[in-house]
């Protein structure tokens, strides 16, 4: 009895390869027909939410100033200063830094000190990638882009240009997920990080000081809850040519705008 002869297994091999081949011609046209119809950025975006949706925290909201430190400077501003220093950083009986913008009545309401201004902020979504802030004091209003990246505009404004960025964390450095396999574990604590440069100046009720258009602000929005009450508390800190001051400010949430009340620039430095 003859051996089988396997050889004759191998002659449709040739066939098989070619139609392999077309089949992966095919899919790789496929793919870069759909990765042309994409947009710019999809294929790295795709899947990732807004910074809307992840969101730790939510900010949004009517918030009322609660002051706790610097109370003469930012109660009576037009009374002697207490001598406090105005946070840490810039001592109230420095020489003064001349104004950049002595003519605009809302020096007080800048970017840079408009925190400082006791009153209410009301904090909102404009849309998936853009938080306003709408600040009853001075009628002021500020944007965070949450674009990374994106160059501020060349024309310098009271409010300048803020972007923003959320930032996480775990506890222990540990548990970056459920086990092999299993889905991430949300952040243990998140906050907002908002830098804002392209200030026109401006005048910090605290340290009563200007600030130049050279500046940087730089601030952390930590949210926390106590007794049944939320609170917000944004550390800022503005960087003027190497001159740095650092302050806290704390905000109690409400239950709605009601006692939301706009008004005029009445502070004027």
């Amino acid at each position: 009895m003859s051996a089988p002869r396997f050889a004759s297994l191998g002659r449709p091999m040739p066939r098989l390869r070619a139609g392999v081949a077309a089949l992966g011609a095919a899919a790789a046209a496929l793919a870069s027909s759909s990765a042309a119809a994409q947009p710019a950025g999809f294929g790295a975006a795709f899947g990732s939410p807004s910074p809307r949706a992840a969101a730790p925290v939510d900010l949004t909201g009517y918030w009322v100033s609660l002051v706790t430190e610097d109370w003469i400077e930012r109660m009576a501003p037009d009374s002697p200063p207490s001598g406090s220093g105005g946070g840490f950083g810039r001592g109230a009986g420095g020489p003064p830094r001349p104004a950049t913008n002595p003519d605009d009545p809302c020096r007080a309401y800048g970017a840079g000190g408009i925190m400082r201004v006791p009153g209410r902020v009301h904090v909102s979504w404009a849309d998936d990638r853009t938080l306003e802030l709408e600040f009853d004091a001075g009628s002021q209003r500020r944007v965070l882009h949450f674009e990374p990246g994106a160059p501020a505009p060349e024309q310098k404004t009271l409010q300048g240009y803020s972007v923003a960025r959320w930032v996480t964390g775990r506890d222990g450095g540990a548990g970056f997920g459920g086990g092999r396999g299993g889905p991430a574990a949300p952040p243990a604590w998140g906050k907002l990080e908002v830098v804002t440069t392209g200030m026109s100046g401006g005048y910090l009720l605290s340290s009563r000081s200007n600030y130049s258009d050279a500046a940087v602000l730089t601030e952390y929005w930590s949210y926390h809850s106590a007794f049944g009450n939320e609170y917000v508390t944004v550390t800022a800190i503005l960087d003027d040519g190497g001159t740095v001051s650092t302050t806290s400010s704390t905000f109690k949430k409400e239950p709605d705008g009601a006692k939301f009340e706009p008004t005029g620039c009445e502070i004027r430095r």
